[in-house]
């Protein structure tokens, strides 16, 4: 071999390890423009199954309406229900954008769920519509009539919630994917990285001569790993930057579905029960048996207004925007006992009227999905909620006595609650850890948030 001429092993592994980098590009490539795909699928599954969502409360909110002007005759009941029955046909035609521009497995079941969709509103609307026309006072109403109404309203209800449902599957399979994807180009990455190092180690074994050469491709794939390791921390922080988006999007989101159950659903059972009240007062006392079913009615309101309550209060907690976070927590606690039976004793020495409301709000959800594991998984006796002020910061820890939380759970990658938590603290600049009571034997959660997070 002339001392110039370059051995035809190097040449052989030369060209293999560009048909191999060309094969990663390529594959990268690929997947980065089907991330990207399943990504666009993603946002409009989203979307459909939010416009759904809309097309539910419509539907709803002209059933109210047709309700409310059956038990009452008031003609002012009629307008949120012809608001209803003038835009729940464009709220189709928006689905069928929707599912058109979507594309992807399934849309011509979506396209025919929406035909049958679309046919069995129009029945219902037509069967509201009927009751309406064939009701002259309250108290006249055509029963027959409502309760076919009623029953085609269900038949609307549960094709929107199947409809719901297969677009939450289709969101996780597409979810699925991405993952899929993302491990598909680290694999591929980690696997051409490797084979280059073994080429190197190849290259050295082969030709001395050829140290200088194998130094600077060493040092070109130690730039090759930094920039990897880069772009791994960047992408880290991108996720975790979406992770505490997603949480602010989500607190936001539910204080604003509370504000409306509070503000609509509340102002609506409120007239309901003057209305209902108003009957009961001017109906003659020997009306035994509709006295019965009034008194029945007002029951079911009643427990109807303590359901919205409850559902407000897991939305977004109004006595922690009104009283504060000691007074949310003990109301939270003594929820908790109401419900489980389980004792909570809290231990809160001072209002924190002065927390930052980002810092309430985590430390407040964060008793919450502990008090939950606790419900579901702990068989606890009792637990001990403390919250403190200290030198360095806030302290919260909820003790309990019950089996202990397991070995591996807090990596676990399906352990959402837990890993919700820890995003929530590292959202506001805290620390959570999670052991064993090695005196009780149950589970500790201590979240604390430094006075330099501030």
């Amino acid at each position: 071999m002339a001392t110039g001429q370059v051995p035809l092993a190097v040449v052989v592994i030369t060209f293999v390890s560009i048909a191999l980098l060309l094969l990663n590009a390529t594959l990268l490539v690929i997947n980065t423009a089907g991330t990207m795909d399943s990504n666009e699928q993603y946002a409009r599954s989203y979307e459909i199954k939010r416009s759904l969502t809309e097309f539910q409360s419509t539907i709803a909110t002209a059933e109210s309406g047709q309700r409310g002007y059956l038990l009452t005759g008031q003609t002012a009941y009629l307008e949120p229900f012809q608001r209803a029955v003038a835009r729940w046909r464009a709220e189709i035609e928006r689905l069928r954008t929707l599912v058109a521009d979507n594309g992807g497995t399934g849309q011509s079941q979506r396209a025919t769920d929406l035909n049958e969709l679309e046919a069995l509103t129009a029945n219902a609307v037509a069967r509201l519509e009927d009751t309406i026309r064939q009701t002259g006072q309250a108290g006249n109403a055509d029963v027959a009539g409502t309760g076919w109404a009623t029953a085609d309203m269900d038949l609307v209800r549960e094709r929107v919630t199947r409809m719901v449902e297969e677009e939450d599957m289709r969101i996780e399979a597409l979810r699925g994917e991405v993952l899929h994807d993302m491990w598909l180009t680290v694999g591929v990455a980690v696997f051409t990285t490797v084979l280059t190092v073994g080429v190197l180690i190849g290259l050295q074994a082969l030709l001395r001569r050829y140290v200088a050469a194998r130094a600077r491709a060493e040092g070109a794939l130690l730039e090759a790993n930094q920039q990897l390791n880069r772009q791994v921390e960047e992408r880290t922080a991108e996720l975790s930057e979406l992770s505490q988006h997603l949480i602010s999007v989500s607190e936001e989101e539910k204080a604003r579905i509370a504000r409306e159950l509070h503000d609509t659903l509340g102002s609506n059972l409120t007239a309901i029960n003057m209305d209902l009240n108003w009957i009961n007062k001017r109906l003659p006392p020997e009306h035994h048996e509709l006295r019965d079913r009034l008194q029945r009615s007002l029951q079911m309101l009643a427990d109807t207004v303590e359901l919205k309550h409850e559902v407000i209060e897991g939305l977004r907690p109004s006595h922690l925007d009104n009283l504060g976070l000691s007074y949310a927590i003990r109301t939270h606690c003594r929820e908790f006992t109401r419900r489980t039976g389980i004792p909570c004793e809290v231990q809160v020495a001072e209002d924190f009227d002065d927390l930052d409301p980002a810092w309430s709000i985590a430390l407040y959800r964060i008793a919450q999905e502990a008090l939950t594991n606790i419900t579901r998984h702990a068989h606890a006796k009792s637990v001990h909620v403390e919250l403190s002020r200290e030198e360095a910061g806030i302290r919260l820890r909820i003790i309990d006595d019950g089996a202990g939380i397991p070995d591996g759970a807090i990596s676990r990658a399906k352990s959402h609650g837990l890993i919700g938590m820890r995003e929530r603290m590292r959202q506001i600049g805290g620390v959570i850890h999670f052991g064993k009571d090695e005196v009780k034997g149950g589970t500790i959660v201590d979240a604390f948030i430094p006075r330099a997070a501030v």
